[in-house]
C-alpha cells in the first residue's frame, strides 16, 4: 500500500512540474499584454486593448478577429494561426491568439520580431553586443551566446510579458527578469531573452 501511495505522489509531483513549462494563457488571468513561447516554436499571444465603450459589441469583435486569421490562414495554406479566445476583462478587450511560429506571428501583425536556435552562421538582425546573464547580472558577450546550439533565441520590439518554456540564460539590458522564465519586455526598443 506504501508503494502505491508513495508512486502516485511521485507522479503526482512529476505531473505538477512538467505543468510548469506548459503554461497557457487564460484571459481571467491576463494582466498585461504576454507572449508565451513553447520550445517547439509555437507562439500563445495575449493581447489587451481598451473596451469601455457602450457601443463596443463583443461578438462583432470576436467575428472580426476571427474573419482576419481565417483570411490570413488562406492565404497561407494551412492553419498557421488559431483564435484560442476573445473576451471581456473588466474595461479591457483580450484576445489570444496562438502562432505556429514566429514567421507568422510577425506576418499577421506587420512587425518585426524573430524566434530561433543558436548555432546559426549568419542572421540578419542587428542586436546588442552583449547581454544579461540571468544567473549573476553580469554582461555576456552576444556573439558567444549565438554559438550555442541549446539556446532559443526570442527577439521582439514590442512591450510584452514573456513566458518562455525553459529557464532565461540571458536577456537584454532594457528588459526585467520576473522570475526563472519570466521577463518583462523594454518599454521601447528591441527585447532579448535567450532561454533553454
Amino acid at each position: 500500500m506504501k508503494k502505491i501511495v508513495l508512486c502516485a505522489t511521485m507522479l503526482f509531483l512529476m505531473l505538477g512540474a512538467v505543468g510548469c513549462t506548459n503554461e497557457e494563457l487564460r484571459v481571467d488571468k491576463v494582466t498585461a499584454n504576454s507572449i508565451v513561447a513553447k520550445s517547439n516554436g509555437k507562439l500563445q499571444v495575449a493581447t489587451i486593448e481598451d473596451f469601455d465603450k457602450n457601443y463596443y459589441d463583443l461578438d462583432e469583435l470576436r467575428e472580426y478577429i476571427e474573419e482576419q486569421v481565417d483570411t490570413y490562414n488562406k492565404t497561407a495554406g494551412d492553419e498557421k494561426i488559431t483564435v484560442d479566445d476573445v473576451d471581456k476583462k473588466d474595461d479591457k478587450a483580450v484576445m489570444i491568439l496562438t502562432y505556429s511560429g514566429m514567421d507568422q506571428y510577425a506576418n499577421f501583425n506587420e512587425v518585426s520580431a524573430a524566434y530561433f536556435t543558436g548555432g546559426v552562421g549568419d542572421i540578419s538582425l542587428k542586436l546588442p553586443s552583449t547581454l544579461i546573464d540571468a544567473k549573476n547580472g553580469s554582461l555576456a558577450s552576444t556573439d558567444e551566446i549565438l554559438k550555442d546550439e541549446k539556446f532559443k533565441f526570442l527577439v521582439l520590439n514590442e512591450p510584452y510579458h514573456i513566458v518562455t518554456d525553459g529557464k532565461v540564460k540571458y536577456y537584454s539590458e532594457k528588459a526585467t527578469l520576473v522570475d526563472e522564465n519570466e521577463v518583462d519586455g523594454a518599454a521601447e526598443g528591441m527585447t532579448i531573452v535567450v532561454f533553454k
